[in-house]
């Protein structure tokens, strides 16, 4: 599904109403019963399919502008279905214009109860006034928001989410920028959102996320070859996608077939990371997987790993790969389809300086995580091959030399950044996974839960990648298929053992019946 930016979407209305004809009225009518639906949703919900509807009180909060507009439109539709709509006025009448101010004008001769929030002792009375309300319309603020909230618009936001009963917003959370999703200084926290047309990619990035609650994306007539061609700022990751990157297995395939994959991972106090990787690849489909660690952990990890085999490699005093281990690992990679560097190779410097050189001459597609990014930032190196980085946000600081927090204020800058800086595709990892990839839109991922935030999930994901660019895809299909369905078995691991106790085992235990619900 298609994620727009609120500029974006602004010039979708613009095309609708100048060169489509369809007047800004009907668009903004729709919206108002759209919400209304939703409303009469939530309250019928209430009573078990009991009808909730005659004399229910409902608070709408409306700004201004167009997003308020949509609220005194969903006033008028609440009460032809029987409830008791008010309406809280965060403005002077003098400012609405346009279809806003048409819909201002009905709800007015339809003595509608419209009470002004413009101070203190107006705020007051509306919190006397909502006490009883079965739910509350937010209409404060629309997509266009870009300075932090503030003054009594603040106060309003915070008697929002003061108010016990359920919140609907009109588009997107007042407070929350449409762009990226960032809080800006206050936000309403939502029971449900419905946004108009396609889902903004403020709705789709934590926070936003989390304050939209359940998304509801609104028909509200907007032509379809407007939605068909409009130039989406991201694409929602969906099964059908994903499902069309996994060729048919042939009747006569062998383990060449499914690609041979190399996975360099390793060193003392972390051979669980190299295991990980291991077995998530061989359960990801690869062929045959082979790992080369640092030569006396090899026993180690020829006892963890029964299905992947091992390559013992010269080795510093440190129990790490040594640069020694260029030649042979080079000679290797040549004879597989796919490498996977870094989990558990450790920072020190030897290694760092072997990881770089691989980088350089490595023959065949890579997926480069943990300590292969922390070599590759400290020193960047050009890659030979088509490659996919996989940071967190704190390996993505360190590879764009910013802060962690900067990457996390604005997280599809840093992930578009990092694919044109180093030319490959980067799999920003963290809730909500984004995968950019240099020339074309956004990914984002929505499977995942916070019970995968654990010690080795990260090294799980990137033996999925390495298995998927061994079978012939892309960098950016593997990416996404790995992020995917990486989340996916998360997500079936915390409905079956919850999420306190996950670990990063579960998810490769998961995986079968991830693979399944592709199909």
């Amino acid at each position: 599904m298609k994620v727009v930016s609120p500029d974006i979407m602004r010039n979708m209305d613009k095309r609708a109403i100048e060169d489509m004809g369809v007047p800004g009225a009907v668009l903004m009518e729709n919206a108002g019963r759209e919400v209304a639906l939703s409303v009469r949703r939530i309250c019928d919900g209430k009573t078990d399919g009991k009808s909730f509807c005659q004399g229910a009180r409902i608070a709408i909060f409306c700004g201004k502008g167009n997003n308020g507009g949509d609220g005194f439109a969903a006033a008028r539709h609440l009460a032809g279905m029987g409830f008791s709509p008010q309406v809280f006025l965060a403005a002077d009448a003098e400012e609405i214009k346009g279809d806003a101010a048409t819909n201002y004008r009905i709800i007015m001769n339809m003595n509608i109860p419209v009470h002004p929030v413009r101070n203190e002792k107006d705020l007051a009375r509306a919190r006397l006034l909502c006490m009883k309300s079965a739910a509350i319309v937010d209409a404060l603020f629309g997509t266009g928001l870009k300075g932090e909230v503030q003054g009594i618009s603040r106060r309003v936001i915070e008697l929002m989410n003061e108010l016990e009963a359920p919140v609907v917003s009109v588009d997107i959370p007042s407070g929350i920028s449409g762009d990226t999703g960032k809080v800006l200084g206050a936000a309403v926290k939502a029971e449900e959102t419905v946004t108009m047309a396609l889902p903004k990619m403020g709705l789709v990035l934590y926070p936003g996320a989390y304050y939209a609650g359940r998304i509801t994306v609104a028909d509200i007539g907007m032509p379809f070859s407007i939605i068909r061609d409009a130039a989406a700022e991201a694409e929602i990751l969906e099964k059908d996608a994903i499902r069309r990157f996994f060729a048919p297995y042939p009747p006569d395939a062998h383990k060449g077939t499914f690609g041979r994959v190399f996975i360099l991972a390793g060193s003392r106090g972390f051979t669980g990371a190299a295991a990980l990787a291991g077995a998530a690849a061989v359960k990801s489909g690869a062929g045959l997987v082979t790992l080369g660690v640092p030569e006396s952990l090899n026993d180690i990890l020829e006892v963890k790993l029964t299905e992947a085999m091992t390559l013992p490699l010269p080795e510093t005093p440190e129990r790490s790969l040594s640069i020694r281990a260029l030649e042979k690992a080079l000679e290797f990679s040549s004879r597989c389809d796919a490498v996977a560097l870094g989990p558990g190779l450790s920072q020190q410097e030897e290694t760092g300086e072997f990881v770089r050189r691989f980088l350089q001459e490595c023959p065949v597609p890579m997926v480069i995580d943990a300590d292969g990014l922390n070599a590759l930032a400290k020193k960047p190196a050009a890659f030979k091959t088509p490659a996919v980085v996989t940071p967190h946000p704190g390996e993505m600081a360190r590879l764009l030399g910013v802060t962690a927090d900067e990457v996390q204020q604005d997280r599809p800058r840093a992930a578009r950044e990092a694919a044109a800086r180093f030319g490959c595709t980067a799999l920003l990892k963290g809730a909500r996974t984004l995968i950019a990839s240099p020339g074309r839109e956004l990914w984002i991922n929505p499977t995942g839960n916070p019970g995968m935030a654990t010690g080795g999930s990260g090294d799980v994901l990137c033996g999925m990648i390495a298995a998927f660019l061994a079978r012939g895809m892309s960098p950016v299909e593997a990416a996404a298929a790995g992020a995917c369905i990486h989340g996916l078995a998360g997500d079936i691991a915390a409905e079956r053992k919850g999420q306190l106790s996950m670990t990063a085992g579960d998810i490769i235990r998961y995986l079968p019946d991830a693979f399944k619900r592709l199909w």
